[in-house]
């Protein structure tokens, strides 16, 4: 029996196996496509730019409100943007499903965004293409959730390993990217396994060749190099915030705007198109400026000039994405981070540094993308490993040094969470797509006022006495100004042995409190409970006096987010035939 169940078991992980490879034979036959689909669009376009200059500003509008218009037929989306969060929306709140009219909307309007000027990068629609294509497939077997989360990934590390013939960057980004600070470590097998294949599949069809100049030889480790790989780190995580801080802000001003949704895409494919006439190096893939930054042709660039293409990279990328054209970050990302090696190279060392460039390149991608091995491996693919040793200096310091600065915030969560923390991530996400809804609910609102509180003084027979009169689990601990000092749980107390009952609860290990103010919003207190992985959290007057005046449980926080999930539904249903409405006149 234990042989036939041996091979029962080795069966169903080779039909997986076999899933996984016959996904990433997909996901690579359609990500070769969408790369010479690509080539092709973005052929016309600098032919008709160097017949014209002028050309591009109505390219760059064409592609845009192309991008934006072929969403909203195939997808019925009104909101445009990266490829890779629409990759986590459906990992963490959609149950890892991914329409195939969301793949191939997602995916043609990427082609037409990037193909005619816009800012963007192509890992984007190959991420959303791979999840979406083992996704489908996922669906077809009849996977159970945890399995179509990792079949999804699998597809992921495909789609990337394709479109760069990068394939342990496909595994890494693809275990990494749905967390901040934790790792998908389930998907790593099938995730390795699709990706290989993948990438035999572009290799074989497109051929051997690096995406940028491979950059050959080693590099002797000195204190100074490791110096200056610490200080560009620094560096790397103030412009990542930066590069976060804008494309969110952009964001939030198109969503919160009553201004008609077609109206976006031609302002802001108007914006870039002016911004290429004098700039062409931020358009497109940009996979020639850093050819041209690692080859020495921008040795004799002035660094003002530097600075300047680096702010309008950022600018023309955000615009792009947040305005009504799709496509990815991770590239954008590299090409801001080259610019930065070659400003800070010919600052500090007048003349260009390719190792400095490589380092930045990795370091701004891990600031921004939350993806720290995934950055030095990349670079180690695409360029070369000669930087590795820096890389690793300089994208381990921007990674911590940019804290929670990440463009994936909102579907991107610290760690993996328990079942508690994914209810409260899930419904908290469906109400901050309508921002004055959490903000409006205030802790005060849904606080349990005046809690029953022990004494620090207390000893825990007395505490054991006080809370057999309740029904609560968790207890906070004042002192006699009834400031927070701590908290004890139920199975704390039950756990100190019966001779010990006789100290005081000072004396035992408390828990440190989270604590929050009354006046704080819901969405506010929903994170901070994430970050710290609490089930509780303390309400005081303020962070100085630390007086207890109520408790929030988890509990708590789930009822008001149904509540307010069940109105904003009805809400979004009125609001939509609204907006039909107001578009058709």
């Amino acid at each position: 029996m234990a042989i036939n169940a041996s091979r029962a078991i080795t069966g169903a992980q080779l039909k997986k196996f076999a899933a996984c490879g016959f996904v990433g034979i997909v996901v690579g036959f359609a990500t070769v496509a969408l790369y010479l689909l690509h080539e092709w669009l973005w052929g016309i376009t600098t032919a008709l730019v160097s017949y014209n200059r002028y050309f591009i500003l109505f390219l760059t509008m064409a592609g845009l409100l192309g991008g934006y218009s072929i969403l909203r037929v195939l997808t019925g989306r009104r909101l445009s943007g990266c490829g890779t969060h629409r990759l986590l929306e459906a990992y963490h709140y959609s149950g890892s499903m991914i329409s195939e009219r969301d793949t191939l909307g997602g995916t043609l309007a990427s082609v037409v965004t990037i193909g005619l000027g816009g800012s963007a990068g192509l890992e984007g629609p190959s991420l959303l293409m791979g999840g979406g294509i083992a996704s489908s497939i996922g669906r077809r077997l009849k996977l159970d959730p945890e399995s179509m989360k990792i079949y999804l990934l699998s597809g992921a590390a495909a789609g990337l390993s394709a479109i760069f013939k990068a394939p342990l960057t496909g595994i890494l980004f693809a275990l990494e990217i749905p967390y901040q600070r934790d790792l998908a470590k389930q998907a790593f097998i099938p995730a390795t396994f699709s990706s290989l294949i993948a990438y035999f599949v572009s290799v074989g069809m497109l051929g051997p060749q690096h995406i940028f100049p491979h950059i050959p030889g080693a590099l002797v480790i000195s204190p100074a190099a490791l110096f200056h790989a610490f200080v560009l780190g620094v560096v790397a995580s103030v412009v990542g915030r930066f590069f976060v801080f804008t494309y969110v802000r952009i964001g939030r001003a198109v969503a919160a705007s009553s201004m008609n949704r077609f109206a976006y895409p031609i302002i802001g494919g108007a914006a870039i198109g002016l911004i290429g006439l004098y700039a062409p190096q931020v358009l497109g893939l940009g996979y020639g400026t850093i050819d041209s930054i690692l080859s020495g042709e921008f040795d004799n660039m002035l660094p003002l000039f530097i600075l300047g293409l680096l702010v309008l990279k950022v600018l023309a990328t955000s615009i792009t994405l947040r305005m009504g054209g799709t496509g990815g970050v991770f590239i954008p990302s590299i090409i801001v981070g080259a610019l930065l090696g070659l400003l800070y190279s010919k600052v500090v060392f007048q003349t260009t540094d390719v190792i400095i460039v490589m380092a930045a390149m990795a370091a701004l991608m891990a600031a921004t993308n939350k993806t720290l091995l995934a950055s030095i491996a990349f670079v180690a693919e695409t360029v070369g490993p000669s930087s590795i040793i820096i890389s690793l200096v300089s994208a381990t310091t921007s990674y911590f040094a940019s804290g929670r600065a990440t463009f994936f915030g909102d579907v991107q969560p610290v760690k993996e969470l328990n079942e508690k923390e994914k209810s409260v991530n899930l419904l908290y996400h469906m109400m901050d797509k309508r921002q004055g809804t959490i903000d409006a609910v205030k802790v005060s609102d849904i606080m349990t006022k005046d809690p029953v509180a022990l004494s620090e003084r207390a000893t825990i027979m007395e505490c054991l006495e006080k809370v057999k009169d309740y029904g609560y689990r968790v207890y906070p601990v004042v002192d006699e100004g009834r400031r927070v000092i701590g908290y004890v749980a139920l199975e704390d107390l039950l756990s100190i042995p019966e001779d010990k009952w006789g100290m005081r609860i000072e004396q035992t290990l408390m828990r440190a409190p989270l604590l929050v103010r009354k006046d704080e919003s819901l969405g506010e207190l929903i994170m901070k409970m994430i970050e710290r992985g609490a089930d509780h959290a303390f309400v005081v007057d303020d962070y100085e006096n630390n007086r207890l005046l109520g408790v929030v449980a988890t509990v708590d926080v789930l009822k008001r987010l149904v509540g307010s999930a069940q109105s904003l539904a009805k809400e979004n249903e009125e609001e939509n035939e609204h907006e039909y409405e107001k578009e058709q006149e």
